[in-house]
Parts: structure tokens; sequence; C-alpha cells
């Protein structure tokens, strides 16, 4: 049973994509997708993977001489696994692991990860550049998962939910009226009628000073007290499905100096400064070696928490930076 439980929050540096293999659709490599709601997602599966390469890169001493040392705690909090580790002696890497986890079925690991789920789009704006989009369902959603979690740092989530109650298609709400041109929101090639809302404006303020609290981010945490929309679902659910990147890739013969035949093909990305977030959770450890709580855990993952990890294919070209920031439930 997991006890702690805190919001992860990841915004996208570059371009994601996280992929969900081969497609029937327009693009070859699509991306990862909730199934009835067609909204973008990262699998908990990859989120933890990521993460977990992250912590190694962190830590990257190999030592395993201590049940207390952080790299023999990753195996211990994020679940046992020697795979990436070579044979040897016994005193190799993998054989000093092996010997403290005697028994690995025992130790399924203290951290989960719940799919990470789409929080504010962004869109090209005519006016403002670009708006971050959001919808009444996702907001909803997001309301659940901070009550699971039991983080009380967006109070002001409940009155914005309330005011989309009479909200429909082709209409949205605003946190500030810059971004209107006649009463209008312009994105992409369409136009929305606009209504400002200062419960949304409050919310906005809550997003940004939480999301993008750190000084580095000052211009973003502006950015986003003026720059958010409410579309209605069916609005917002177009959007994530029309307005990511779509990237063709190819490969040029070395002999020719042409495209190699069959190497033509579309890659999807979220774009971007797209918002997303996860729920970490951490329940106490099992074993015959027992010793850490479920605080032990989260402590561990808020310590060594990674400020910017990669996730996703195309690291190679600067694909897939996320940076985090953790939200602990006692805000």
């Amino acid at each position: 049973m997991y006890k702690k439980i805190n919001p992860l929050f990841l915004l996208c540096e570059t371009p994601l994509h996280a992929g969900s293999g081969d497609d029937l659709g327009m693009v070859d490599l699509p991306i990862q997708r909730e199934r009835h709601t067609s909204f973008p997602k990262i699998e908990g599966s990859s989120l933890k993977g990521a993460l977990r390469e992250a912590f190694e890169t962190k830590v990257n001493s190999k030592a395993f001489n201590n049940w207390d040392d952080d790299d023999v705690k990753i195996h211990r909090f994020f679940g046992y696994d020697d795979g990436s580790l070579k044979s040897g002696g016994e005193e190799s890497p993998k054989r000093k692991l092996e010997a403290m986890f005697k028994d690995a079925s025992e130790y399924s690991g203290c951290l989960a990860f719940t799919d990470a789920r789409i929080l504010l789009f962004p869109v090209k704006s005519m006016k403002g550049v670009f708006v971050w989009i959001t919808c009444q369902q996702v907001l909803n959603k997001f309301a659940s998962d901070l009550g699971i979690a039991g983080c009380t740092a967006f109070s002001k989530l409940n009155a914005a939910i309330a005011a989309t109650k009479d909200l429909t298609n082709g209409g949205c709400l605003v946190s500030d009226i810059s971004v209107c041109i006649n009463k209008n929101v312009v994105l992409e090639e369409y136009a929305f009628a606009a209504t400002a809302k200062n419960e949304l404006k409050e919310l906005a303020t809550e997003l940004a000073d939480n999301i993008f609290s750190d000084n580095s981010l000052s211009y973003w945490c502006g950015l986003l007290k003026t720059n958010l929309v409410v579309l209605s679902d069916d609005d917002f659910r177009d959007f994530v499905n029309q307005s990511t990147e779509v990237i063709t890739r190819t490969k040029i013969n070395n002999e020719t100096g042409t495209v190699q035949d069959g190497a033509l093909f579309t890659e999807e990305y979220l774009p971007t400064d797209s918002v997303m977030y996860s729920l970490v959770m951490a329940s106490k450890e099992y074993g015959k070696k027992a010793t850490a709580t479920d605080e032990d855990a989260m402590s561990f993952f808020s310590d060594n928490r990674p400020p910017i990890f990669q996730l996703g294919g195309n690291a190679t070209i600067g694909k897939g930076l996320l940076r985090t920031y953790f939200l602990t439930t006692n805000h």
C-alpha cells in the first residue's frame, strides 16, 4: 500500500517522442495516447525507466559495498535489477549486488509512478505568440489526482472548474484579455469567443508560482499567468491530436546523394513547453533486510531527483529533455 503520494511536474524543454510503435494512421511513429480520450500521455513504465537511468547516472559509483549506499538504494527503492552489470569475480559489482539481494523476489521496490498526463498544451496564438490550453476534463482529472496525493497547493482549482460549467464548443475562458483580439482568441486558424474569468486568473497564478517556481523560469512564470486558455473538451481533443509536431525523417544514401529507398518516415512529437504531471507513490520496504519507511523512499527520490533528464527517442538529436518539479504534499 502506497502511503506517501506526491505530484511530479514535467516540463518539455525540447520536443518529446514517447513512442507507441508503428501505426496504421497518417503518422508512422505516433506518440503514446490514452485510449479513451486520445490525450497525450507517457506510460508509467517509460517514466520510471528514464528516471531510474537518470538516478544511476547521477550516482555512477557502482561500489555496492554497503546496504545504505545510494547506488544500492536505487535497487531497493526502484526495484532490484542487475541486468546492466557484467559478471565477474567475487569482487565484481554484479556479484556484490547479488550477495546483498540473495532473494531478489523479496525486493519489488518502494517507488511507483502513474502515467504522466497532459496538463497544459502549447498552441500558436495570433496574440501573445502562443498560449497554454487545457480543458474541463483535464482540470477535473488533475483535481482528482491532487486529492489522491493530499496536495492542497492549488486552492483555486475547484473554483476555476466551477467557472467552466457553461463552456461550450467554440468558446473559451482566458486568464487575461491580453491574448484577445476583438473579444476572440485566435488559435492556429480558429477563433474562439473569449470570456475573462477572475477564477481562471487566480488558478493561472497558482499554476505558474508552483510549476515555474525556479528563478531561471521567471519569464515563463509571468507568461503562464496571462496566457492560460480553457477550451471545451472537444476543442481541446482536436488540438492535442492535430497540433502536435509531425516531422518527416529520411536517410541519404552516401553513394547516390539521394533519399535511400524505404527510409522516408514521419514522427510525432509532443511540442516544447508542454506541461505534464505524474504521481510518485512510495511504500515501506519489504524483505528480510527491510528498514526503510515510505518517508525514506520519498525523501530519497526528492533529494536525488534530476532537475533535467531525457526520456523517449532521438536523444542524440536533442529530443526528450524534461525539466522536473516535485511538489510535496505539505504544500
